[in-house]
């Protein structure tokens, strides 16, 4: 079976998440798929249940939320993105993201975050 590459599965997220399309966003995710910080090594998400819970609220409370890639790099199995969160309380958010793709859906999602 062909799947999608990392690259159209990432391009894909970056879609819904910014639509604020919950059911697109989860979509793209395994079941067992996991969101975490990078540094602290804090769960953020563990499981699709989680995401749906935790982006759906991210979603509602944030009106205005989107991000933009600036850079990209991919490999066979892995997306890294250089992002910026616009319309959060507290501003603009810079994001390292790693995406780990497999069979055509995200299995992992592990970020490096900063502010100005």
């Amino acid at each position: 079976m062909n799947h999608p590459s990392p690259r159209d599965v990432v391009n894909r997220q970056l879609e819904v998440y910014n639509a604020h399309d919950i059911e697109g966003y989860c979509a793209l995710f395994a079941p067992e798929a996991t969101i975490s910080d990078l540094v602290t090594g804090q769960m953020i998400c563990n499981g699709l249940d989680d995401i749906r819970d935790v982006y759906t609220m991210r979603f509602a409370e944030n009106p205005g939320l989107r991000c933009t890639v600036h850079q990209r790099l991919e490999a066979p199995t892995h997306a890294i993105d250089k992002e910026t969160v616009y319309g959060l309380p507290a501003g603009p958010l810079h994001i390292m993201a790693i995406y780990e793709v497999r069979e055509g859906l995200i299995r992992s999602l592990k970020f490096i975050r900063w502010t100005d």
